[in-house]
């Protein structure tokens, strides 16, 4: 595993600013924290997703200790974003429209919930005190929006 996804990791560190011992340093944070929640990953969920989602993760938790400071080195330029094609920003466009009309969709309770956890990345405790909801019930929430919309998203 971790030959496989520290190149990758550290490339996308570099590209959110990163200086290099940062970005190592962070690949390794993150790859350990992969490996320690990897018991807890839902069937379904796509593990590549959910490795860059703790990566993210470490990303902010390292803003965080520095003060927000983001960009700590210049950026490759090899490193930089490459421009999508035509076809591709169209299929964003579409797979976009078709997540805002699954979001529409949603009822609004858990919708609300779905998008203070993802969006605002607020625990289930934090979302059950602003909704007046048990934890439990943000969590069953949460989830069947998770499960409503990857119907919407093949």
């Amino acid at each position: 595993m971790f030959l496989e996804y520290h190149p990758r990791l550290f490339r996308y560190f570099r590209s959110l600013g990163f200086a290099a011992e940062d970005a190592d340093d962070l690949c390794q944070v993150a790859l350990l924290n992969v490996y320690r929640g990897r018991a807890n990953v839902r069937d379904g969920t796509l593990f590549e997703s959910w490795v860059f989602t703790v990566a993210r993760n470490a990303a902010r938790d390292a803003w965080r200790r520095k003060g927000d400071a983001r960009v700590t080195g210049p950026v490759d330029e090899d490193l930089a974003a490459p421009t999508p094609s035509p076809e591709r920003s169209t299929v964003d466009r579409e797979r976009l429209n078709r997540v805002r009309e699954g979001l529409t969709a949603l009822p609004t309770r858990m919708r609300a919930c779905f998008l203070l956890r993802v969006q605002d990345e607020l625990s289930y405790e934090e979302i059950g005190s602003r909704l007046a909801l048990s934890p439990g019930t943000v969590k069953v929430q949460v989830w069947n929006a998770r499960r409503r919309l990857r119907e919407v998203l093949p």
